[in-house]
């Protein structure tokens, strides 16, 4: 049998320091629990981390699976399209003259590359260091080379142009040429000069070409031969492999899923034949176990009951030290002033003046006289300044707190060698005294030295004008005169070297502003050049500060608080580290099973059990605060405490019935349904909160509790603040923004969707009338209302929904992007101008210019459009722009068209200058064209960039009341419209937004719309949240 074994932090073991406390039946048992759970622990942190490997293995594979399969589509369609492209490059032999026209193309195109080549090498001869002879030598050999491929290629051309002319002009081959000779070219009849036989040689070269045609033609039979019988094959084929890469793949997946779940399954199987096993042999040694267990446990209570009887008097003797620490600090006070007088050579440090104050009340009456010692009637400007600040209440209060921790340290000390002989107690106490006493020290050293700092710059930026007496040092007294002397100098030379460095600051600014007027430097670097040379002049003036005696006094009185809070702050980590470390390593004697006990304690009133069970003091309190505001305040209101009465809610129990069983309209008593059910879900999301604190809190304190019972110290304050500070902060931040968005954002849209499950509306209007649950019913009145034409008025407006959400969503983006790329190109003059043009609609209100561009498109001669086209004479009579449902609807894209695309346009234009240049001068390189560097760069990277904002604007589209109602009103009306009076122009939210306001009167028309309203948005959320995780998904 294992015996038990304590753990740290670290997950180091520790045997106990009481032998006999490991051989007790309990410590057996905790032993074989410590290692279980610590086994379990393990096993799960593994699975994690495994769980994690295995998802990323199971991507790498599904992202294999789509390469290969692309890959395989890529090569069976490249077979195919290799077959039909060859098919397709013959199609030009169907007959003799489409036949011709390919070969004079062909040579069109020779002609063009030979031109080319001759331009490059004219461009890379000028760029050679060659003598000119050398140039003008292969300049005529080049000029040689390209005539004779010239002729060549133009007897070609008039061969095949002569022969097209003849084919087109006669029906016969006898190749007469005399026929055509009016439709030839000089050059045509110069060729034709050189032949001895036309007739026979066309007849010859046609007859050479007809029968390349036929070749060809028979070539192109064979291949669409080929490609019928090879189309079925390699589609078989394609399909058989497509198969066995997809078996493949999910043999892989499930041979990774088995290894992973078998893995974990078998570890733990071994945990508990373990823990079977372990219990099985300490219940076979349960009575040897036991006799010995009785002469342990008297032995293991006798000596903590001695340990705490000696802890009990090194206690009491604290407290009675505590009660003289005023003295203390008093005789410790004075010791340090004598130390600085002996320094300073005001007294002889061989002499002991410090038997002279020994109590608080003769520091008091010392430090009201200007004595330089106790019972001396000497005195010293120096010795008054340093006793002022010695004695003073801030440096008083230091000293106190550093005899605490000294005294604390002490107590530490005694109690460390009292626990160290049954418990580990010891070990932890005595690293929290050797820490506290380090701690203690350096705040001394930290006070002192800033003291002595702040004492020596007050006394020189004061020495000048103290009238110093003769008992004042001798080194002092001509200190004073060589510092009156030194601060005539440094004055003067702080002038004079002040306005040496402003000019030279001038005389920079003037340099780079010369550079820019020549045009040497560009306007950012001359704004990057004056702010560096400020930053010198500023740099350099702070440097001649801090050489100057009088004004680096001066610094250092400024700075001198703050400087030592930095100090003090690095001595107080430093102790926190060393606290924490100690909390780390020493174990923790913990036999007791308390972590189902503290995780109740803590979800019924948490912070309980970090007071009693873990001694984490400040954590239990602010628990403990928070739990009583909890229980004082926020749980008695979510079941309807401080909101009785005529204007108030009964918490969650006015989900009851809405507050109908106290309507009573004889009386008087009135209760609105809507406050009931707002008040309803409030509480709901209050208790929630609640339950979510009780339930962390609780799992806290379980896992506290565990790590505990295996050894491990609860942590401390300063270990949750460092938490806070660094990784919580975070979170903490995080928790205020859920919760306001639970009660801002959540709160209504949850009673919005509760309203649809009421009658609340017409003939149930609060609070004169009551309003009740009805369950689905307004959900299904769709179907009851169908006679009266809800189905017809809901297919129009939907169907006008979603080309209204993809018109305006499309529009104002293409030309947001297409505005952006043409104001973005480095060859337009004035961009920032343009661009300033370009987001004025954005500047402009929407609803002023909707009001505006609606008077302009009124009916009749009052609108601005019609106007304009009268008296152009474009039109003959006014055109009904509004009363067209299709100049209704395209006007209606159009405007919110220019309303929507300068926001697209200011985001493109901030993602376009984000882009690198340097893809696109790689892109140039591999010779890409404009259109390629767009459609492969630009639009993916903006794409990318941009699409949650896409997403954000259809969600908007689809929910654009604004434009709708300000605009247009919904209208104009169908030609046979419904008993709903839905216009052409509504969208779903304008229609709902009708039938809410009672535009038609239909009982319960507010819970109906609030229905239609949640099917709407559950619409758009699944669009968007599809949007987002494809989003998300191509940016990983």
């Amino acid at each position: 049998m294992e015996k038990l074994k304590l753990f740290n932090w670290y997950g180091e073991e520790f045997d106990t320091i009481l032998s006999e406390e490991q051989d007790t039946l309990k410590a057996y048992k905790h032993h074989v629990r410590n290692v279980v759970n610590r086994r379990i622990d393990k096993i799960n942190s593994q699975m994690k981390i495994n769980k994690n490997l295995f998802l990323r293995a199971r991507t790498k594979l599904q992202d294999n699976l789509k390469r290969e399969l692309s890959s395989l589509y890529a090569a069976y369609s490249n077979k195919i399209k290799a077959i039909k492209d060859a098919i397709k490059k013959i199609s030009f032999a169907d007959n003799e003259i489409s036949m011709i026209k390919y070969e004079i193309k062909a040579l069109i195109k020779e002609k063009k590359a030979l031109k080319k080549y001759v331009l490059e090498f004219q461009k890379s001869l000028r760029l050679t260091a060659d003598i000119d002879e050398k140039k003008n030598e292969l300049l005529e050999e080049l000029k040689q080379k390209t005539i004779k491929e010239e002729n060549k290629i133009l007897s070609k051309y008039a061969l095949f142009n002569i022969t097209l002319k003849y084919l087109k002009h006669n029906s016969d081959l006898d190749f007469d040429i005399n026929k055509i000779k009016n439709y030839l070219h000089k050059q045509e009849l110069k060729i034709l000069n050189t032949l001895e036989d036309p007739k026979s040689y066309f007849q010859n070269f046609y007859q050479k070409l007809e029968k390349r045609r036929l070749e060809l033609i028979e070539k192109r039979n064979s291949l669409n031969h080929k490609y019928q019988n090879n189309k079925f094959i390699e589609l078989k084929i394609y399909k058989a492999n497509k198969y066995n890469i997809k078996l493949e793949t999910n043999q892989k997946n499930l041979a990774l899923e088995y290894e992973y779940n078998q893995k974990a399954e078998l570890q733990k199987q071994e945990v508990k034949a373990y823990k079977k096993e372990a219990y099985a042999k300490i219940e076979e040694h349960k009575n040897e176990i036991k006799r010995v267990e009785k002469g342990n446990i008297e032995k293991i209570k006798k000596i903590k009951q001695n340990g705490k009887s000696k802890i009990k008097i090194v206690n009491q003797n604290f407290k009675q030290q505590l009660k003289k620490i005023d003295d203390l600090v008093a005789t410790r006070n004075y010791q340090q002033y004598l130390e600085f007088l002996a320094k300073n050579n005001f007294i002889d440090s061989n002499k002991d003046e410090s038997i002279k104050i020994t109590k608080k009340s003769v520091l008091q009456s010392f430090k009201k006289n200007k004595q330089l010692v106790y019972n001396d009637k000497k005195t010293s400007a120096l010795a008054k300044i340093f006793k002022k600040l010695l004695f003073g209440f801030f440096n008083t209060k230091s000293l106190k707190k550093e005899f605490e921790w000294l005294l604390k340290s002490e107590l530490y000390f005694k109690e460390s060698a009292i626990y160290e002989k049954y418990s580990y107690e010891g070990n932890y106490k005595k690293e929290l005294a050797l820490a506290l006493k380090e701690r203690a020290i350096n705040a001394e050293q930290v006070r002192l030295k800033f003291l002595y700092e702040k004492v020596l710059a007050i006394y020189e930026t004061k020495l000048n004008s103290l009238n110093l007496s003769s008992n004042e040092n001798s080194n002092i007294l001509k200190e004073q005169v060589r510092n009156k002397e030194q601060y005539q100098s440094e004055k003067e030379l702080v002038s004079n070297k002040k306005k040496q460095l402003y000019n030279q600051y001038l005389e920079t600014v003037k340099q780079t502003a010369l550079r820019y007027k020549n045009k040497e430097i560009s306007k950012q670097a001359f704004k990057h050049s004056k702010m560096e040379a400020k930053i010198d002049y500023n740099e350099k003036r702070y440097e001649l500060k801090l050489q100057t005696n009088s004004l680096k006094n001066k610094e250092i009185l400024s700075t001198w608080f703050f400087r030592r809070q930095a100090e003090m702050k690095v001595v107080s980590k430093i102790y926190e580290s060393k606290v924490n470390e100690a909390v780390k390593t020493v174990p923790i004697e913990c036999t007791r099973n308390i972590k189902w006990l503290a995780a109740i304690i803590s979800f019924i009133f948490p912070g309980l059990s970090e007071l009693i069970f873990f001694k984490q003091k400040t954590k239990g309190i602010l628990l403990l605060l928070v739990t009583t505001l909890l229980y004082a305040i926020f749980i008695p209101f979510s079941f309807g405490a401080y909101t009785t009465g005529i204007d108030g809610m009964e918490g969650i129990l006015s989900f009851i019935d809405l507050g109908a069983r106290h309507f009573n309209s004889s009386m008087g008593i009135f209760r609105d349904a809507r406050r009931y059910l707002f008040g309803g879900v409030i509480s709901v999301i209050i208790l929630t909160i609640v339950l979510i604190y009780f339930t962390v809190c609780s799992i806290i304190a379980f896992r506290t509790a565990k790590l505990m019972e295996e050894g491990s110290r609860p942590s401390k304050w300063s270990y949750t603040k460092r938490w806070l500070n660094t990784s919580g902060f975070p979170w903490m931040i995080s928790i205020t923004g859920w919760i306001l968005m639970l009660f801002i954002v959540l709160a209504p849209i949850i009673t919005s969707v509760l309203i649809s499950f009421t009658d609340y509306g017409y003939m149930h209007q609060a609070p004169t009338q009551t309003s009740s649950w009805v369950g689905l019913k307004q959900w299904g009145l769709w179907w009851i209302y169908r006679n009266n034409g809800i189905l017809t008025a809901l297919e129009r407006i939907i169907g006008w929904t979603f080309i209204w959400t993809i018109a305006s969503t499309l529009c104002p983006i293409s030309l947001g992007i297409i505005l952006a790329i043409l104001a973005n190109n480095n060859r337009l003059k004035g961009r920032k101008f343009f661009r300033l043009i370009f987001i004025i609609p954005w500047a402009i209100p929407a609803f002023v210019m909707l009001y505006f561009l609606r008077s302009a498109f009124v009916n009749g001669t009052t609108g601005y459009i019609n106007m304009i086209l009268l008296k152009l004479h474009f039109v003959n009579r006014p055109i009904e722009w509004l009363n067209n449902i299709t100049s209704a609807r395209a006007i209606l894209i159009v405007v919110q068209t220019w309303i929507a695309y300068a926001f697209i346009f200011m985001l493109v234009t901030g993602n376009l200058q984000a882009i690198p240049k340097d893809i696109y001068e790689a892109a140039s390189i591999d010779g890409a064209k404009n259109y390629h560097k767009f459609f492969k760069l630009t639009l993916p990277s903006l794409l990318l960039a941009i699409a949650p904002m896409l997403i954000g604007q259809f969600v908007g589209a689809f929910n654009n009341f604004t434009t709708i109602s300000i605009f247009s009103g919904g209208g104009p009306a169908f030609a046979k419209p419904t008993a709903y009076q839905e216009g052409a122009t509504d969208i779903l939210i304008s229609f709902i937004y009708k039938l809410a306001t009672g535009a038609v009167k239909i009982e319960s028309d507010q819970a109906f719309a609030a229905a239609l309203t949640t099917l709407a948005a559950l619409l758009s959320i699944a669009v968007a949240a599809r949007g987002f995780i494809k989003s998300m998904t191509r940016r990983d």
